[in-house]
């Protein structure tokens, strides 16, 4: 069973990834205060949901980044292009 802290990281994370995947700006000052966390926890998981993009890539073929937007002060999704996933060799 997962701990209160590891439910807590999970159901932030998700949220998170959520609020980007629906084209919403995230501001680490803001989602820190949310969550009652640092905002270097939520750069964790920003690096966390990152990771995941990258090798879901691997198998979608849809890579996603996401960026800082130093004008707005927050986070976006965007979409950088479409390639054919890689296929394992049998």
């Amino acid at each position: 069973m997962l701990m209160d802290k590891e439910k807590d990281k999970i159901d932030r994370v998700l949220s998170i990834y959520h609020r980007l995947l629906n084209g919403e700006i995230v501001y680490k000052k803001e989602e820190a205060n949310r969550y009652g966390v640092s905002t270097r926890s939520i750069q964790r998981d920003i690096d966390d949901i990152r990771d995941y993009m990258v090798k879901e890539a691997q198998n979608t073929g849809v890579v996603n980044c996401i960026v800082y937007k130093k004008v707005i002060n927050g986070y976006k999704l965007e979409q950088i292009c479409s390639i054919q996933p890689v296929k394992e060799e049998s």
